[in-house]
């Protein structure tokens, strides 16, 4: 038991929450601040990271064969609701980008949250401007633009190419 704590003698604490007791959740804390990823035991010991040139978005996985898929925030003439994005990254154990990719225009913007998939790809959310007309022939009561939500499934494709393989508007 002496050996399976945190003792300040075999590492310092350098980043994250101070508290590490019988209740907390026994693994590592992966988490964005700036540019930098961080990945953390439970002892608050930095045990890798990765830098960006953009702030983390909302979203970042650590994948089972070690490389970091997360979320970056860009910047962009952009005025739906909250949850700005518009950029995936990937990037190696080593901190190397791997792949980037942005989608981001006047009328469609990642946000939020992604989710890996078994097959490689990976889900994101993204939001869609959808006219007047459109929203009117949906249903919508009110005038004006609405923004609306896309599900996409994304194969990564050479350093900053991607296939939509799979797309779910509302």
């Amino acid at each position: 038991i002496f050996l399976l704590g945190c003792i300040p003698a075999f590492g310092q604490q350098t980043v994250g929450i101070f508290l590490n007791d019988p209740g907390s959740f026994q693994g590592y804390t992966l988490f964005g601040n700036n540019e930098t990823t961080y990945l953390i035991d439970n002892c608050g010991k930095v045990v890798n990271t990765w830098v960006s040139a953009y702030r983390p978005g909302q979203s970042m996985y650590l994948l089972e064969n070690g490389n970091l898929l997360r979320t970056a925030e860009i910047d962009a003439d952009f005025d739906a609701p909250g949850g700005l994005g518009g950029r995936f990254e990937l990037f190696n154990w080593a901190g190397e980008l791997l792949w980037s990719y942005e989608y981001a225009s006047s009328s469609l913007h990642a946000h939020h949250d992604i989710a890996p998939l078994p097959n490689g790809n990976f889900l994101a959310l993204i939001w869609e401007l959808r006219s007047e007309a459109e929203a009117k022939q949906a249903g919508r009561q009110y005038n004006g633009p609405v923004w609306s939500e896309r599900i996409i499934e994304i194969e990564i494709q050479g350093t900053n190419q991607a296939n939509i393989v799979w797309e779910w508007r509302l």
